[in-house]
């Protein structure tokens, strides 16, 4: 046989048989993306919300509990961070000096926000913050450079009603700037930052940017900024000495927007940082431009074409700051590159990366230029948010679904200090591991590779077998109830459409012979029609927590409740279930139709999925 041919029959071999296995076992849906991760880089720390609602910083500002608050986002600014809650409810924590907390009598937890609970978004800037408040932009903190707008000369603790940032669909907020996508696709924004005409003049003016019309999103750190379009175009505007506008560079600001024409794909995302600009691709790739001095591009082993960054195929998410960019990647992990990527010291200490479909490791033992401390220029892996878990998750999938080959072990998850691989070392030979940094994949290496290492795939893709068995063998039961809202209010906008969330799908879940497990968190459900289109779709995150109703064998669903003096009613019976309602908007899905319904959710740091089928109704 022709050598050359040889480890390409050996990773059909591994695959074949893992795929064999899977068969075997309940068949599972496709991957499952993290779809309540978040991630925002701010001047020297970071933060990421997870789809449990647990928040994470790293960096100069600690996370702050928040406790009993469900915690939707956090963003980052230099010196504090601000957490948007359920309810819409926004706390500050940290460096209050410009009164960015929105209080000049901040605790612990941080107060809220000008008493107000009812903001949708949350933007943070260095050293000021905004929220969406029925469409309309409140911003707080310093309004020195202007970016408070027409309602303050100086700094503020209240929230004020920007004037002109209203009718607005997306918020953000850099360096002395404050921005709008509005309605009808045009871009607004105040302060000196936004380096819009007349701006120097009469910073404190909301100015519409010129020649966009069809915004989706807006993204500003200090001195420039971008806009993601329809069709997945990107514009920027502003100073330009590093290209980070994405055309050569030059001295002159642009005060005007011009096309980022080198993407190669249609962008879903952008970012900005100070002096380079990020956009993520339909694909789950990334792509930046601009200064690269502490490896802010994340481009150390080039790729296929100049500016992707290293080794990343599946983000979700995006966020650039002073130094670094991160992104949040399809099973919530998260990585970073530039300088300060994960805060911690010597981060160009480590024994390097691998970054499957490059053909080399990056790092200083391998080439010292890769990394340059203090900045990564390649990926690596937020300590904590890495696939650590899900590894040995997907490991112990593996020697259950092929005993012979890979026998079970007697060791815990895999060692997530690691700093290239997550790995378990068989008899015979044989070892399969996950790479710590980059997209995460399964990789084998031993006697059926001939001692070569084989890419068998993202790490997501076998996820999805090892979470259809954990709640398979969980016991537990999963009931649904999903309706259309046939009165849902106004849906639509002038030409952009409103947040659709008129398809809901209440769910519960029971436990099995031993009861419902304590720690459990539903974390999204997944909706399939007839057809096979599905449609992921976020929790409330208002009731997600176990609570005792009446009950039957066939009905948990329904929220009953044994009232004061009340007797047991015949062939029902008090039982703990933990319930919730997913919303969003019905693609592909009529009342009448039956619908397969699966609900992902955690439990004691592993992930599982229940699946059943529910027909779809309809409220008035």
């Amino acid at each position: 046989m022709d050598d050359r041919h040889t480890p390409m029959l050996a990773s059909r071999l591994v695959r074949r048989a893992l795929a064999i296995a899977a068969l075997l076992l309940p068949a599972a849906f496709a991957p499952s993306a993290s779809m309540a991760t978040t991630i925002s880089v701010g001047h020297s720390h970071s933060c990421s919300v997870a789809d449990t609602h647990q928040a994470s910083c790293w960096g100069s500002v600690p996370v702050q509990d928040q406790a009993p608050a469900t915690v939707l986002d956090v963003r980052a600014g230099r010196g504090f961070s601000c957490a948007l809650l359920a309810g819409g409810i926004v706390r500050c924590w940290g460096n209050n000096e410009l009164s960015q907390l929105g209080t000049n009598a901040p605790t612990t937890a941080g107060l809220g926000v000008g008493g107000i609970w009812r903001f949708t978004q949350l933007a943070v800037g260095l050293t000021h913050a905004c929220a969406l408040l029925d469409s309309q932009a409140h911003c707080w903190g310093d309004g020195s450079r202007g970016q408070l707008g027409a309602g303050s000369a100086a700094s503020s603790e209240a929230p004020i009603a920007v004037v002109g940032l209203s009718k607005a669909v997306h918020l953000a907020a850099g360096q002395g700037a404050t921005c709008v996508v509005q309605w009808d696709g045009k871009v607004a924004c105040v302060g000196l930052g936004s380096e819009l005409s007349g701006g120097l003049d009469e910073p404190r003016v909301a100015r519409t940017v010129p020649g966009i019309t069809d915004a989706r999103e807006v993204a500003l750190f200090d001195g420039h900024a971008c806009v993601l379009r329809a069709g997945g175009k990107v514009s920027c505007w502003g100073q330009n000495s590093h290209g980070q506008l994405g055309i050569p560079a030059g001295g002159d600001i642009q005060r005007s927007p011009v096309e980022v024409t080198a993407l190669g794909a249609a962008a879903k995302a952008v970012a900005v940082g100070n002096g380079f600009s990020c956009a993520l691709l339909v694909n789950g790739t990334v792509k930046c431009w601009g200064i690269n001095a502490v490896g802010q591009l994340g481009t150390a082993l080039g790729g296929a074409a100049t500016g992707l960054v290293t080794g990343i195929t599946t983000a979700t998410a995006i966020s650039a700051g002073q130094t670094a960019a991160c992104v949040a990647l399809q099973g919530g992990y998260v990585q970073c590159w530039g300088q300060g990527a994960g805060w911690s010291n010597g981060v160009c200490g480590s024994m390097g990366g691998t970054y499957p479909e490059h053909p080399t490791s990056w790092g200083p033992y391998d080439d010292i230029a890769m990394c340059r401390f203090p900045g990564s220029f390649a990926p690596l892996a937020v300590k904590g948010l890495g696939a650590a878990s899900d590894a040995g998750q997907v490991l112990d999938w593996a020697e259950k679904a092929m005993p012979g080959t890979f026998q079970a072990q007697a060791s815990s998850d895999p060692d997530p200090g690691n700093t290239q691989f997550y790995l378990r070392q068989y008899p015979g030979g044989h070892t399969l591991g996950v790479n710590a940094h980059g997209t995460p994949h399964l990789l084998y290496l031993g006697p059926i590779s001939e001692g070569r290492l084989l890419d068998l795939g993202p790490l997501d893709r076998w996820l999805s077998e090892a979470r259809q068995e954990e709640g398979t063998k969980s016991g537990m039961q999963l009931q649904a109830a999903p309706y259309l809202n046939l009165m849902p209010g106004i849906a639509f906008t002038d030409r952009i459409p409103s947040p659709c969330k008129n398809f809901l799908v209440p769910f519960a879940i029971r436990g099995g012979a031993n009861g419902l497990p304590e720690g459990l968190v539903a974390t999204a459900v997944r909706v399939e029609n007839s057809s096979g289109t599905t449609m992921e779709l976020p929790i409330r995150g208002l009731g997600n927590y176990p609570s005792e109703r009446l009950t039957t064998e066939t009905d948990w669903v329904t929220q009953r409740f044994l009232q004061p003096a009340q007797a047991m009613p015949a062939g029902m019976k008090l039982e703990t279930v933990l319930s919730d309602i997913a919303e969003g908007c019905p693609v592909a899905v009529r009342s009448g139709d039956e619908v397969g319904v699966t609900v992902l959710y955690s439990l004691g740091g592993r992930k599982g999925q229940l699946r059943t089928r529910a027909k779809v109704g309809a409220a008035y």
